[in-house]
């Protein structure tokens, strides 16, 4: 029920272009935090585009100089600690680079600021999940679709949530509502899949997986639990 990390990557990467840039032009370049925020961005996402990740993988496989961009963008933390671009930056390169308690720093920062988009609550949820704390991503889902009801990413993120703690009909809830507000119809197939999975019905989770791969070819996962339900059940 989880986005893929290069997926949640990718929408806060963009997120981070976006917020804060009515400021560019009204200071100078050299100390504008969004320009300078940005242009280290530009230099993470052109090493991501050429396949290279922030750890080695041995041999000549290449690689990020992930601690010197961070620690730029941490800089401009000291020196800006309120600016939306600045603290979104820092909290999605934490993230990405295995760090989630300063993560959840950056994203707390920005919630008490009430200038978080959906796609960061749900980072912020995704952090909550991994350190064990369903409760908390519950709740700060809950209270953000107060907010934005008509989010299809808290959606989906409430019903990773219901499912990990055993309600699956409130998850299909939350699912069919993404699906009208317009999530992608992969991802919410590949949700109902594991659903059904869980559930017993393989019929209904192979189908919903087919859905996946056909829309999305290179979604691997949904590739392993058609492998897995064939293995272990059959045709």
């Amino acid at each position: 029920m989880k986005m893929r990390r290069g997926a949640a990557t990718a929408l806060v990467l963009a997120l981070a272009t976006a917020l804060g840039c009515s400021s560019i032009g009204k200071t100078p370049e050299r100390y504008d935090p969004t320009v300078r925020t940005e242009k280290l961005l530009d230099a993470w996402r052109a090493a991501r585009a050429d396949g290279r990740t922030c750890v080695s993988g041995g041999g000549s496989r290449p690689f990020i100089d992930c601690g010197r961009i961070q620690a730029a963008i941490e800089s401009l933390a000291l020196d800006f600690p309120t600016h939306p671009t600045v603290l979104t930056a820092n909290a999605i390169l934490a993230f990405e680079t295995n760090q989630p308690e300063k993560a959840q720093d950056y994203l707390d920062a920005l919630i008490e600021q009430s200038t978080i988009e959906p796609e960061l609550v749900v980072l912020r949820s995704r952090v909550a999940i991994q350190q064990g704390n369903l409760p908390f991503a519950r709740r700060l889902l809950d209270e953000q679709v107060m907010f934005s009801p008509d989010s299809p990413e808290l959606r989906e993120a409430l019903a990773a949530v219901y499912y990990l703690e055993g309600d699956h009909d409130a998850a299909r809830r939350e699912l069919e509502i993404a699906h009208r507000l317009g999530a992608p119809r992969w991802r919410i197939a590949f949700n109902r899949g594991l659903l059904a999975e869980a559930d017993g019905n393989y019929e209904l989770a192979r189908k919903m997986y087919g859905v996946t791969t056909r829309d999305n070819p290179d979604f691997q996962p949904a590739w392993a639990r058609l492998r897995g339900i064939k293995g272990e059940h059959g045709n």
